[in-house]
């Protein structure tokens, strides 16, 4: 009762505004006259709209500091396809291949190959391979390699790993053994098992107690003139 005698004060101030208190002989209406359940019938239906704007304003809110689903699933597809794209080419265990490979991407050796190999990204191998490799980052962990070794970055020889050729990086860790000439414009890492016949060319040589060179050790892009020293 206290409600709907709340309403019929509010709508006793506005009977002159209100279409409900028309009538068609201009006669004066008073709230008394009205219906009971017809005056809770509009205050709540005037409650639920009220409820209902405010509910609308506060999903533009969150709208407003939030991204919306779709945006957030387009983004996720385009995170997922640029992962695709910078995928990892692998040559399975038992498959060999006669000839050279051209990758745009990452390649994984586990199988055979019988020709050069050519990456843009990282080289791993760990099968067989009888031929030259060029990639921005090599790591060999296989028994033999036959073949020169090109890369933009680093070179890993695993230990246990036999190559028979030349090596050129901007820094190269050996663990293994090596038989060739290593030019390194970077510093070079020789383990405590690693094996060297050959020159090495590096800005700086790290060697573990263990490690055997058998040849030439130069400095030659260490950025000391160790000849003005001497002058």
């Amino acid at each position: 009762m206290g409600l709907f005698n709340d309403a019929k004060n509010e709508m006793n101030d506005k009977v002159e505004e209100d279409d409900i208190f028309a009538s068609t002989d201009d006669e004066d209406v008073s709230v008394d006259d009205i219906d009971p359940e017809l005056l809770e019938s509009i205050l709540e239906e005037s409650e639920e709209e009220k409820a209902e704007e405010e509910k609308k304003e506060s999903v533009k809110k969150e709208a407003a500091v939030k991204p919306s689903v779709p945006d957030v699933a387009d983004r996720k597809s385009r995170d997922t396809s640029a992962e695709d794209k910078a995928g990892v080419t692998v040559i399975t265990k038992g498959t060999t291949i006669n000839g050279s490979i051209i990758s745009d991407c990452s390649l994984d050796v586990m199988g055979t190959i019988n020709g050069d190999i050519e990456c843009l990204g990282k080289l791993t191998i760990s099968g067989k391979v009888s031929g030259n490799s060029m990639a921005s980052e090599v790591f060999v962990n296989t028994d033999r390699l036959e073949g020169s070794i090109t890369s933009e970055g680093c070179v890993k020889i695993g230990l246990g790993t036999v190559v028979i050729g030349d090596i050129s990086a901007s820094s190269a860790v050996f663990a293994g053994a090596v038989k060739g000439e290593i030019d390194v414009n970077g510093p070079v890492v020789l383990d405590s098992t690693a094996v060297i016949k050959g020159n090495i060319k590096a800005k700086s040589v790290q060697m573990n107690n263990g490690a055997v060179i058998d040849g030439f050790c130069s400095l030659a892009y260490a950025e000391l003139d160790v000849d003005s020293i001497f002058e």
